[in-house]
């Protein structure tokens, strides 16, 4: 295993009064696990803010952990220095006045009230996995311009493998991936790629469709098999059919839909299928999966995409199989598990119409109403009967 060594650590591990800060909110699986790759960590001191009162005070406690990357098949392995680590309801811009940027990783839901309690802050604040909107929201809700987009290009689990577990219960698995940021942030120290709002709205349209997308179909089939892990998924031949297939839905209606060069595009799709089963990621798909009533929304990776590709003349049926299995996941722990009880207890007007948004006499509001029973009954099938293991 490949030793990176120690990160933001001064003369005998303490640190240097004099360091900027970088304040992570969210301390997750891009907030925990990817920024410490991309930034700069010894020019910087890491001050982590998170609404789980356990990890804030092991994070206290121990003033360490580490991160793992996977890269060229192999991993690397990262020990990484806590400044401080406070609860989000304790967080006080004003102790924070040495900070360079402040990075926030709590989801689109939570988004708003997260950066609502960085009133007060004087630095950039980069919106890392959460989406474009999300922009203008906090910049309404705190009056503070200093607010920017940024899109991960990478896949972080929040977990690791049982073996790192074992030596470290707060140890998270990432790829060696790029975050894009715009480049209105300024300069942070690291390894980032800051860009123009053309090349931004590029990557953010290929992550939304081209990884996004099958990604999330990828869990939610796979939850329905069994699988715990995306990789697990894509190591069944027919989710795998599956996930391939709304990967060249979307491949057809990008090229078909938007100026952006193909070759970028085959070659964002290949790595994504790639990507999804990395064995060394232990990427769970309940992570992937969560909040499936979001990932309904009429403009986002499923509904919208399959909108797209409708709008371009064909039917998305990949895509379709990967809607009407966000509509029969379940998971107890989930944000969304109350969908379980909407879906059996309406009518299918009603969770087309109400549920899920869709006008009645749009295309896909006609092709769900054809289709809905039969995709179900194939869905069932498939989990009663799947194929053999993908080689």
């Amino acid at each position: 295993m490949k030793q990176k060594g120690l990160s933001c650590l001064g003369t005998g591990g303490k640190f240097c009064n004099k360091m900027e800060e970088i304040v992570i909110v969210g301390a997750g699986a891009i907030g925990r696990g990817f920024l410490e790759w991309v930034l700069d960590t010894a020019s910087y001191e890491l001050v982590f803010v998170d609404k789980k009162k356990d990890l804030v005070t092991e994070l206290n406690r121990r003033k360490q952990y580490r991160t793992y990357r996977t890269k060229a098949g192999v991993l690397e392995e990262k020990l990484v220095a806590v400044k401080e680590a406070c609860h989000i309801s304790e967080f006080s811009p004003e102790k924070h006045n040495r900070a360079s940027a402040v990075f926030v990783n709590v989801g689109p839901r939570n988004c708003v009230e997260a950066a609502s309690h960085l009133k007060g802050i004087k630095c950039p604040i980069v919106l890392c996995e959460n989406e474009p909107q999300t922009v203008e929201e906090v910049k309404y809700a705190l009056n503070y311009e200093r607010v920017y987009f940024a899109v991960p290009d990478v896949i972080t689990s929040n977990t690791a493998s049982p073996d790192i577990l074992s030596r470290d219960p707060i140890s998270v698995i990432t790829e060696d991936g790029v975050l894009f940021v715009d480049e209105k942030a300024g300069n942070i120290k690291g390894s980032m790629v800051l860009c123009s709002g053309k090349e931004l709205s590029k990557q953010w349209t290929a992550k939304l469709y081209l990884h996004n997308t099958p990604h999330c179909i990828a869990a939610y089939v796979g939850a329905l098999m069994g699988m715990h892990y995306v990789h697990e998924a894509m190591n069944i031949e027919r989710i795998r059919e599956i996930v391939v297939g709304s990967m060249n839905e979307m491949l057809d209606a990008l090229k078909l839909r938007w100026d952006i060069p193909h070759e970028f595009l085959d070659w964002y799709a290949d790595k994504e299928i790639k990507r999804f089963s990395n064995k060394l990621l232990y990427d769970p798909v309940s992570r992937v999966a969560r909040e499936p009533l979001r990932k309904l929304g009429l403009g986002g990776r499923l509904i919208g995409a399959a909108q797209i590709c409708l709008s371009q003349g064909f039917v998305p049926k990949n895509i379709l199989t990967g809607i009407v299995s966000a509509l029969l996941f379940e998971n107890e722990e989930d944000a969304d598990y109350h969908l379980r009880f909407m879906r059996k207890s309406v009518s299918e007007d009603v969770l087309l119409h109400y549920i899920l948004g869709l006008r009645e006499g749009e295309a896909l509001e006609i092709i769900m109403k054809e289709r809905l029973a039969k995709i179900i009954s194939e869905v069932e099938d498939m989990i009663k009967n799947p194929k053999k293991v993908h080689a």
